[in-house]
């Protein structure tokens, strides 16, 4: 279940933490590409802000025809983790995005990659730099004065008493967290005050809180002004080894293939691949004895990208928007 985000504060969704639920809660440290572009589809028809009112003024003339598409998918997408399923060509969460837009799941995949070749990956380095601070600044709080005083000032607004946590949101809701925990998340593109957006994933020990990372207005303007670019800004984002093995996967290749054109061991293949995935880049099957590696969109969009290859506006990276939907 997702708690929807609102700007109305009318009522809260209230968190119910016991002692054990505060031992559980841990800030993340990584930031994850499909979480930065589910929250940035969300913001690309949403009242920007003056933290991202530039950013949008720039990419909807990039994306063209494709807003068509991308618009009703940003609003039909409930969680970072549907999104993520979409893009791997998950069966459930295919079918209930075909439903709400009428696009083929290739359309959708191609649609996002797209998206994130034109409104993302072009400030990739800098989104990861912004996220990171905030996030350390959450441990920070977290070492110094203890995870009750963490709650009691988390960005966006909301309140903590009596091991209660009430955020503003459109619905009251009681969310008893039973000893799971929670996982807090900083996001780049969730700027609005009051925005949050809680996910309870089936499967998973705890449930995430995304949180916005507060951007100054002339934080922004330096940020949009920045673009990446080129093999050296992908080993400076992901580290060398990584680079090489995101770079071997021109096609789908297994773990000693993939340590052979990288030039490391087995082991060191395993290892680079294994944060690949959790990064959402690449996904990995195992077929008999032998793991199989391929790109996904993401992994895909961002090698483009950063091999400098740019089409005419609406066409990054040479992706062309998705034929018309009915």
């Amino acid at each position: 279940m997702v708690v929807p985000e609102n700007g109305r504060h009318a009522s809260y969704q209230r968190l119910h933490f016991t002692y054990e639920d505060l031992l559980k809660v841990r800030i993340s440290e990584g930031v994850l590409p499909h979480v930065e572009t589910f929250f940035a589809l969300r913001a690309l028809s949403g009242p920007a802000g003056a933290a991202l009112s530039d950013w949008q003024a720039v990419v909807r003339p990039e994306l063209g025809s494709l807003l068509r598409l991308l618009v009703p998918l940003g609003q039909c997408l409930p969680s970072p983790s549907v999104l993520l399923g979409l893009t791997r060509g998950r069966a459930r969460d295919t079918s209930a995005a075909q439903l709400r837009t009428g696009a083929s799941g290739e359309q959708l995949r191609e649609a996002v990659a797209c998206f994130w070749q034109t409104a993302v990956e072009p400030y990739w380095r800098q989104i990861v730099t912004h996220v990171w601070r905030c996030q350390e600044e959450l441990r920070r709080r977290l070492a110094s004065g203890g995870v009750e005083d963490l709650l009691s000032h988390l960005p966006g607004g909301g309140s903590w008493q009596q091991q209660v946590l009430s955020l503003p949101d459109e619905r009251s809701a009681e969310v008893r967290l039973a000893g799971r925990g929670v996982r807090i998340t900083s996001s780049f593109f969730l700027q609005h005050r009051g925005r949050r957006l809680l996910q309870r994933n089936e499967g998973e020990a705890r449930p995430t809180l995304y949180l916005p990372a507060p951007l100054a207005e002339e934080e922004a303007a330096v940020i949009w002004s920045a673009a990446t670019g080129g093999d050296g800004q992908l080993a400076a984002l992901i580290g060398a080894g990584r680079a090489r093995v995101l770079q071997a996967l021109t096609e789908r290749r297994t773990t000693g293939q993939l340590a052979q054109l990288a030039g490391i061991s087995g082991p060191g293949a395993s290892q680079h691949t294994t944060v690949l995935r959790k990064v959402g880049l690449i996904t990995t099957r195992r077929e008999r004895n032998m793991a199989w590696h391929e790109l996904t969109p993401f992994g895909r969009a961002m090698l483009t990208n950063l091999a400098g290859v740019v089409g005419p506006a609406g066409a990054v990276g040479g992706c062309r928007p998705p034929a018309t939907v009915g």
